[in-house]
């Protein structure tokens, strides 16, 4: 299948189907942490947070195992989910063809998954320029107590890698940065607000975060609910988690301080100080992690950051609107097949494929006469073009969409107590041909999508009589063929030896080979 027929037909299905899956998986996920955190409610909080961002990193994995399985299905059972790509063949009785339409519900589910997604990730990472100029600028150096006791409160820790400590007039609340080289921030206004023990007490707490790795978990957790944008269930768990994260680091800076009442006091300090944050360092300021990060630059307003973010917002949604106007213009992008039979063409049968899109409009006809002959009209943008392997390949990913699914089996007849024989009845009407049964349809698909066969004929291949020669052996949902085929392709006509055994409405080929050669 081309690139972008595969995002379209492949992709976005698949993703739609498995995003509405997603509803109910997270949602049960979600009931499952919530039951067990109740469980583990006199456990440690580090404990309930790693449990918890378990079941989170859950609603990601199911989900993507789901779309995994649904992109590995064939076409017919995806067109026979809940958004297919296109539709099954339905008959147009005034026109008498059998018409097949795309259906542009999972790509547009797709495409607005994809845009939040890319907004939840610029606003969960957008505060990195914020830390950039923050570095940038001025701040005080550790006097040499200070110095000794930030090395004492590592060693408490036990965190191996340096970090570093810096007290800035532009900070207004304690957090912590980065992962690889961890950076503490600090007020400078603690050190004449708050007592010693008060500061070294917050100071414990970002270093808290530095020994957990903090910083690792609360970036996967950022990706995973831009991921899961949607779900209430994934933002309740986040929330949970960034409480749970928040009463670890203050279990152990109690532990390696022991003093609890100090970082009592100096929480409520930072209570009354409270201002909003971007969602990407680790604060101590109340009981979340991200949501209340420091305000960077003392002179950027509440206000003026509300305005900017506001108008950010604005000007994302507009540029995908006219991005979306550039691109797609007046034309939405759509697949329509007319055919004169649902299977694969016989004599005096046609195929016309009408395809708006994305990059450019696509006609394709085909007629078969009497004798099997195939005759191909291709044009793009309305310009005739010649009928290469390319156009071939095309035709082909667009059939293979729209392969209709196998009839279920009809319902076993009804048996009765012995009763009156009735009447004879009129003698039935002559059984319609073994061609036109949907068994026999499914088998030809079969056939003609071998690619040996394909290599030898020529594409594409065409039923030149109606006449099979052997036997077809049918059977609820199971059967058995044996018959020689004579089908036609660009190379030439030869005649086709076919062995299959069908079980459960699926055809699976013993043998397909050329008996007599290409004419």
């Amino acid at each position: 299948m081309l690139p972008l027929d595969a995002l379209q037909y492949g992709f976005a299905p698949a993703l739609a189907t498995a995003l509405l899956h997603a509803l109910w998986q997270d949602a049960l996920l979600a009931l499952g942490a919530a039951c067990v955190l109740a469980i583990l409610a006199r456990a440690g909080a580090a404990l309930r947070h790693n449990v918890a961002m378990l079941f989170l990193l859950a609603m990601v994995a199911v989900p993507a195992w789901t779309f995994a399985g649904f992109w590995r299905l064939p076409p017919e059972a995806i067109n026979a989910g809940l958004l297919p790509a296109i539709t099954s063949p339905q008959l147009d009785a005034a026109h008498g063809v059998f018409a097949q339409d795309s259906n542009p519900a999972a790509s547009v589910l797709a495409l607005l998954w994809l845009m939040g997604v890319g907004g939840m990730l610029i606003h969960r990472f957008g505060g990195w320029r914020v830390l950039v100029a923050l570095e940038r600028r001025t701040y005080q150096p550790l006097s040499d107590d200070w110095l000794q006791r930030v090395e004492a409160l590592r060693r408490g820790l036990g965190i191996a890698r340096r970090v570093a400590v810096r007290f800035s007039a532009d900070v207004l609340t304690p957090f912590t940065a980065r992962l690889i080289r961890p950076v503490v921030w600090l007020p400078l206004s603690l050190l004449a607000q708050l007592p010693r023990a008060q500061v070294e007490a917050l100071l414990a707490h970002e270093l808290a975060h530095v020994a957990r790795m903090d910083w690792l978990w609360n970036g996967v957790q950022c990706v995973v609910e831009a991921l899961l944008f949607f779900h209430p269930a994934a933002w309740w768990l986040g929330r949970r988690i960034r409480i749970e994260r928040e009463h670890a680091c203050d279990d152990r800076a109690v532990a390696v301080c022991g003093d609890a009442i100090a970082l009592a006091d100096a929480l409520v300090h930072l209570e009354r100080q409270r201002s909003p944050m971007p969602r990407l360092v680790l604060a101590a300021q109340g009981g979340s992690l991200m949501n209340r990060i420091t305000r960077l630059l003392a002179d950027a307003s509440p206000r003026s950051r509300w305005t900017t973010r506001i108008g950010a917002m604005v000007v994302l949604a507009a540029g995908t609107l006219v991005i979306t106007q550039l691109a797609f213009g007046s034309v939405r992008p759509s697949v329509r097949i007319n055919a004169t039979t649902d299977g694969v063409l016989g004599p005096n049968d046609s195929r016309e494929i009408i395809a708006n899109g994305i990059d450019r409009k696509r006609y394709y006809r085909i007629d078969v006469d009497a004798q099997g002959r195939a005759t191909e009209v291709y044009r793009e943008d309305g310009a005739d073009k010649p009928v290469d392997d390319g156009v071939h390949r095309w035709v082909a990913s667009m059939l293979y969409l729209s392969t209709p699914p196998m009839p279920p089996a009809p319902p076993p007849p009804p048996v009765f107590d012995a009763l009156p024989l009735p009447p004879a009845p009129p003698s039935p009407p002559e059984p319609p041909s073994i061609t036109d049964s949907a068994e026999f349809k499914a088998l030809l698909r079969r056939v003609v999508a071998q690619p040996g066969l394909e290599a030898r004929l020529g594409s594409p291949i065409t039923l030149v009589s109606r006449d099979i020669r052997g036997e077809i052996s049918l059977r609820s949902n199971h059967g058995d063929a044996n018959v020689q085929l004579e089908l036609r392709g660009s190379k030439g006509q030869a005649t086709v030896h076919v062995d299959a055994r069908m079980q459960r409405g699926t055809w699976a080929m013993n043998k397909v080979e050329v008996v007599q050669g290409v004419r």
